[in-house]
């Protein structure tokens, strides 16, 4: 049983505010398959407005099968829409794990308040076909809402 709440859930030994608080944090995940025909596919997930993104995860959750089509690379984006890089740069993920993606100084601004874009995706976008076994990919933001 979950329990919901809307807008910002603070916590402080004084209340106020302005002063001696802080705000909860919270996460969402997500998946992509990828698809034997190689085509993009996307996975979103919905923030509240103004929320601050304070970090991601890209995992590989099952590793696909190469050699098994015509694919070499599957780059993986992160954005406010299907192949946006708002958050995440194209990425590599052929190799499995976790991405580990050098963030520029703009994705941190954007990262900082999301403002009105509430739509994280992630899209996973093989460069050729996979016949085999199909990659799975997963997306965990943290966030924190701010209103």
């Amino acid at each position: 049983m979950a329990t919901y709440m809307q807008g910002a859930l603070k916590t402080g030994i004084t209340p106020s505010e302005s002063t001696n608080f802080g705000y909860a944090v919270f996460s969402q995940s997500t998946t992509a398959t990828t698809t034997s025909d190689g085509l993009a596919v996307s996975a979103t997930l919905t923030l509240q407005a103004g929320s601050q993104i304070i970090s991601y995860f890209v995992d590989t959750v099952q590793d696909e099968a190469v050699g098994g089509g015509t694919m070499t690379t599957i780059p993986i984006t992160v954005g406010i829409a299907a192949a946006g890089t708002e958050y995440m740069s194209s990425t590599n993920m052929v190799a499995g794990g976790r991405a580990a993606p050098t963030l520029t100084t703009a994705q941190l601004a954007a990262m900082a308040d999301i403002g009105s874009n509430t739509s994280v995706v992630m899209t996973v976008d093989p460069n050729g076909t996979i016949l085999t076994t199909q990659g799975i990919y997963r997306l965990t933001v943290i966030y924190s809402p701010k209103s």
